[in-house]
């Protein structure tokens, strides 16, 4: 459940579906006032970022994982791509695990929400974001309290998104697959036109690493599509550490407890200049941190200053 995100949540694509978009657009990289759709934003807004100090989401991807991590990875890939029959058995095999042990959670923690809003009542046309590693825990509490509206959720491209893409479907997402080397900002653009609305999103703005640095994919639909941004704080107690892993996530167990804190909401103007969108990347992620320090505490975990779940 931990890869959930990784998942869960990996956004972010190099520049080439942006800059495809870009090239049909009558309008200069930066220009005043908000777009006249979804898709021509987001296109501007990979620019924009490529403009800007902020390291790429395809660098961090590589740099976000451990030896062992990089090892099954390439693992994966290789049973993928010569075993493809092998592969399928064994995703199927893993994701009904998942799924199966995601309801004995469900159906035997309690669940707590503290914060701007219960869980599942936050307002339709909102973007979700949550820490990597908090992702299992709010998967048992969506598993548990469905939200009335549609869901997106992006799903990284690798192989071990073919596992969480069917488990999260299970749950009861719509998956849109995409990540830092795979359709990023091309997913993003999908999201943008398709959650506005009645529907949400939900985004792991640290998937695929480093842990804890939220990246502009999040802020970018937010600011695009005029969707709420609402950072999400999500713990449990007891909890299986997987230390190993890059984001250090914190499974639920079953009888245990689950805390979802759900911050105010954040809306952004459209950016004019890369200072603007690292400043709003920079308050994504303190809002996280607060976030997922009020769940800590709702379980009376101690107050991380590494705001870790």
């Amino acid at each position: 459940m931990g890869q959930s995100a990784n998942g869960a949540a990996t956004e972010g694509q190099t520049d080439t579906a942006g800059s495809k978009v870009m090239q049909n657009s009558p309008h200069p990289p930066l220009y005043p006032g908000r777009p006249r759709n979804f898709v021509t934003e987001i296109a501007r807004l990979s620019a924009l970022r490529r403009r800007s100090g902020t390291a790429s989401s395809a660098v961090f991807h590589k740099v976000g994982r451990n030896r062992v991590s990089r090892l099954t990875d390439t693992v994966i890939e290789f049973i993928r791509r010569y075993l493809p029959p092998l592969h399928w058995i064994i995703i199927r095999i893993l994701a009904l695990m998942l799924y199966w042990y995601a309801r004995a959670v469900r159906a035997t923690a309690e669940i707590v929400t503290v914060g701007s809003c219960r869980w599942p009542d936050f307002p339709p046309g909102s973007v979700l974001a949550v820490w990597h590693g908090s992702a299992p825990s709010l998967l048992v509490a969506f598993n548990a309290r469905r939200p009335a509206m549609p869901v997106k959720l992006m799903v990284s491209r690798d192989g071990r998104g073919d596992c969480v893409a069917l488990f999260c479907r299970w749950l009861g997402f719509e998956i849109v697959r995409g990540d830092a080397e795979h359709g990023g900002w091309k997913a993003l653009m999908k999201i943008a036109s398709e959650a506005r609305g009645d529907g949400a999103a939900l985004i792991s703005p640290d998937g695929g690493g480093p842990p804890l640095f939220a990246r502009v994919g999040a802020v970018a639909l937010a600011s695009a599509s005029g969707m709420s941004l609402i950072p999400i704080g999500a713990a449990c107690r007891p909890s299986v550490f997987e230390r190993h892993k890059w984001d250090e996530a914190r499974n639920p167990v079953p009888y245990g407890r689950i805390a979802i804190a759900c911050g105010e909401p954040l809306r952004f103007p459209p950016f004019e200049n890369p200072a603007s969108l690292e400043e709003a990347r920079q308050q994504l992620q303190e809002a996280l941190g607060r976030a997922a320090d009020e769940a800590r505490a709702a379980l009376g975990l101690p107050r991380s200053i590494h705001s870790r779940c």
